[in-house]
């Protein structure tokens, strides 16, 4: 049975403690292990204090000797501390560091608290059979798709193909990792090195690999994280070039609630949204007032359909005399 413990993060910036809940979620909740609880007050079963800055140099020196384990999180490799955990932030050593203190194996520890001993937990617990499988049936595709092999990733992704982690591995495709339950994947390298030309591309659903939450957590090493909303903009962007989605055809009119960040980087989608934003619009008032090429409009609907951030009116309007 599980035991329940608390990981007090201190001082951490947000990055930092985006990694470590998406790690806790990856590992929690095991009949071996431990169900991890994330805090930002002090008082956990362990403590983790970002030191790299004055105010986490501070908390650490009023801690130390009063809570069990505390783990000092810094870029310094002279900073003395009885357990320390290297910036920038690694996976692997994160996860066998919580091991440790959470009573695997004897490590020098502050105070005179120490949490009681729980069963191994690790990076390397090997999963249990699934009951299910993470990729999906390609019947849950839009009607107008004949069937997965006609999906692009963004429709994949919009469709929830994968309802757990997959490595994408289509021809041509770099290495991508992709993990729905916590709305992130992983890429080395930045969403300029993606080619736009592939979003355009089908790709059949056997393309996300299934991975177990450890082989997950083994691939990541040195991945940069990422949201989720972020793939799904930039697939939808380019996956149907100057036309638009099959879905968004008719005469249905739009609406966004907010300004998608995305689009905040770009100034003729920035114009887009802002228009939008203001109430139901259809296709045609959108080329209207924006002055801008239909491609470019068919683009920016589709990114916003395919990320989720488009409200869609489709109701019939009523004839008059």
């Amino acid at each position: 049975m599980s035991e329940t413990m608390t990981l007090s993060v201190l001082h951490a910036g947000s990055k930092d403690r985006m990694v470590m809940r998406s790690l806790l979620n990856l590992i929690s909740g095991r009949s071996d292990g431990v169900d991890w609880h994330l805090s930002d007050e002090p008082g956990g079963d362990i403590t983790i204090i970002d030191v790299d800055n004055s105010a986490g140099e501070q908390t650490w020196a009023s801690l130390v000797h009063e809570t069990g384990a505390v783990i000092a999180m810094t870029r310094r490799q002279a900073f003395d501390a009885p357990v320390r955990l290297q910036k920038p932030l690694r996976s692997r050593e994160f996860l066998q560091l919580l091991g440790r203190v959470a009573g695997r194996e004897a490590v020098p520890l502050a105070g005179p608290k120490r949490p009681a001993a729980v069963a191994p937990v690790t990076a390397e617990v090997t999963e249990p059979p699934a009951t299910q499988s993470p990729v999906a049936d390609a019947g849950r595709a839009e009607q107008d798709l004949a069937s997965d092999a006609d999906l692009t990733l963004a429709d994949h992704l919009r469709c929830q193909t994968w309802s757990a982690p997959v490595a994408l591995t289509s021809a041509a495709w770099p290495m991508l990792l992709i993990d729905p339950c916590s709305g992130t994947w992983f890429f080395d390298g930045s969403i300029s090195d993606l080619d736009p030309a592939q979003f355009a591309r089908p790709i059949p659903a056997a393309a996300g690999v299934a991975l177990s939450n450890s082989e997950l957590v083994e691939r990541i090493q040195g991945h940069r994280q990422r949201t989720l909303s972020e793939l799904k903009w930039y697939a939808g962007l380019a996956q149907l070039p100057g036309r638009l989605h099959p879905e968004l055809r008719g005469e249905p009119e739009f609406m966004l609630t907010q300004v998608p960040p995305e689009a905040m980087k770009n100034e003729l989608l920035h114009q887009l949204a802002r228009i939008a934003l203001r109430g139901p619009i259809d296709l045609e008032r959108l080329l209207v007032e924006s002055g801008q090429p239909e491609a470019n409009v068919s683009a920016f609907l589709n990114a916003c359909f395919c990320s989720g951030k488009l409200l869609i009116n489709r109701t019939a309007r009523a004839a008059s005399f």
